[in-house]
């Protein structure tokens, strides 16, 4: 089942809002309001620790590829040229994979917390000012209908939300 998602910068459109809803057909169970910011999180799957964690992962494995590439080159550059031992040039390479590792990791959390913060702004920030968020469990024909209903009541953000894999 889908969920469609709409957020309400009052509590006083919420209600009408939920009794339109009902007219219109849609079950009084299928129907949340959300004052939580950590259920909207949930709800969104934007858990900050995990989405940063994603990002920090990706951002080590793309710097030890990059980085590596570099060690490696350094690692041949500093055996065959200079003539150093063969400890040198393994240490360039370790060297240059955990720079990448380091370099990667960091910048993941930076573009990982961002993201996280992006995917959430109107809704948690809403939330915390006072706001409400209409979560409406819908099957697939009915969500233009709901985000309809909800845009028509002045709700922001008005989104459909896929269903987790299973």
């Amino acid at each position: 089942m889908n969920s469609v998602i709409g957020f309400f910068d009052s509590e006083a459109a919420v209600n009408p809002t939920v009794e339109w809803l009902k007219q219109a057909g849609v079950d009084a169970e299928r129907i949340s309001v959300i004052s939580n910011p950590n259920a909207i999180r949930k709800l969104l799957g934007c858990d900050p620790a995990c989405v940063v964690r994603n990002y920090i992962a990706w951002g080590v494995a793309l710097g030890v590829g990059i980085y590596a590439i570099f060690g490696l080159a350094a690692a041949m550059c500093q055996c065959n040229l200079m003539q150093f031992g063969q400890e040198y040039g393994i240490g360039a390479f370790f060297g240059a994979v955990l720079a990448g590792m380091f370099v990667g990791g960091f910048l993941g959390a930076l573009v990982g917390a961002g993201e996280a913060e992006k995917n959430t702004h109107l809704y948690v920030q809403g939330i915390r000012l006072g706001g409400k968020v209409i979560s409406v469990q819908v099957q697939e024909e009915e969500v233009e209908q709901v985000e309809h209903i909800l845009t028509i009541q002045n709700a922001s953000g008005v989104k459909a939300l896929q269903p987790e894999s299973a």
